[in-house]
């Protein structure tokens, strides 16, 4: 696989928010919402204060966009009100064709190590608790870090970049709000900037 990892430009931005949109069309909860919105969350998470520009990758094969992962900080605040700043990533996102062939796996392992270099101590996301340990991660309660309401789930992870990165550090997680402000309003006025796509219905079990 000619796999080309590199840094998303401006002139970027419409592909990746038109791949992501291809990469979640079929892949959300079906908890009321009529589209997916993870388009719509890269769009407003470049202009969050907690946007990590030098960790927002493309990969491309033979030339064509096919993935890209988005970074942004977060926080650890133990029972003292101390924060330790951390890194989140997500959406993920890789073209439905190319799926399951190592291109996810390959932005993060790409970007965990761009990451070090730049100083993070540690990547906490909230996914699958089968698929994240084949990249390092362990579930977070082994640090002795939960979600912002205290609570701990397999699917809260924590991947230290370093040896012993996590050490001494433990308490409530935090990311940015503009996780928790997409709409489904939002999200069908922003899909007009892109061509017409047939709302997602699953099949009924």
């Amino acid at each position: 696989m000619n796999l080309h990892i590199r840094l998303e430009t401006p002139d970027d931005y419409y592909a990746v928010e038109a791949l992501t949109r291809e990469a979640f069309w079929e892949f959300w909860e079906t908890d009321g919402r009529v589209i997916c919105d993870e388009h719509l969350l890269v769009h407003r998470l470049r202009f969050a204060l907690s946007f990590v520009p030098e960790l927002s990758l493309i990969a491309a094969l033979d030339g064509k966009t096919v993935g890209h992962i988005i970074y942004s900080k977060s926080k650890v605040v133990n029972d003292s009100g101390h924060e330790h700043e951390v890194l989140t990533f997500g959406p993920l996102s890789v073209l439905p064709e190319v799926q399951k062939q190592g291109v996810g796996q390959s932005l993060m392992r790409y970007s965990f190590d761009v990451a070090q270099r730049l100083g993070y101590r540690a990547v906490i996301i909230y996914g699958h608790p089968d698929y994240y340990p084949r990249v390092g991660f362990k579930r977070a309660a082994e640090f002795g870090i939960t979600d912002s309401d205290g609570k701990t789930f397999d699917y809260i992870m924590a991947l230290q970049l370093y040896d012993g990165a996590l050490d001494g550090i433990s308490g409530k997680h935090y990311i940015d709000p503009v996780y928790f402000a997409l709409t489904q309003e939002d999200a069908l006025e922003f899909d007009k900037r892109f061509p017409p796509k047939a709302p997602y219905v699953p099949e009924q079990i």
